[in-house]
């Protein structure tokens, strides 16, 4: 049997594995564990050859658990470890194409400060935290902790209107 074979007996073999850990992940989303799946399958495959030849069925088990958990924490600190937080009415705002929920927005952002709005705006244009940082003069946790609170604020302000 040649690496392939046997590398898609192993994935047959811990499929449920595999698949628990990515849905459990995925915060039972069962699309997002689909993608996870088929992501942490590909990565897997490159890690195979780095496997012990001939490890004992506990070995196996131990060896996919702690890859496919390696694996999605890696992808959680990718890129979208970079994503600032949005709020769901925010980023359906955005994307809203009869505008009622933009034009909610908008009249949101005119009730905060100038520094608030300008950094709420960056974001809302796809600026990384890093360069809201950078032009905003703070640390990339300032812009995480700014941020959060805005979005704090535009609950509040929502809630009393």
């Amino acid at each position: 049997m040649n690496d392939g074979e046997q590398y898609t007996s192993l994935l047959l073999r811990h499929r449920k594995l595999i698949w628990f850990l990515c849905y459990r992940y995925a915060r039972r989303d069962a699309d997002r564990c689909k993608d996870l799946v088929q992501e942490v399958s590909i990565a897997l495959w490159e890690y195979y050859g780095r496997r012990k030849p001939g490890a004992r069925p506990l070995d196996e088990v131990r060896w996919v658990s702690r890859n496919t958990n390696t694996l999605l924490r890696n992808m959680h600190r990718g890129p979208q470890h970079d994503m600032l937080p949005l709020a769901d009415w925010m980023a359906d705002s955005i994307a809203d194409p009869s505008d009622n929920l933009r034009d909610l927005l908008e009249e949101l952002m005119e009730a905060l400060p100038d520094s608030d709005r300008r950094l709420l705006q960056m974001r809302l244009d796809g600026y990384s935290a890093d360069e809201i940082g950078k032009a905003m003069h703070l640390s990339r946790d300032a812009v995480y902790q700014r941020i959060k609170r805005i979005i704090d604020k535009l609950k509040q302000i929502s809630h009393e209107r």
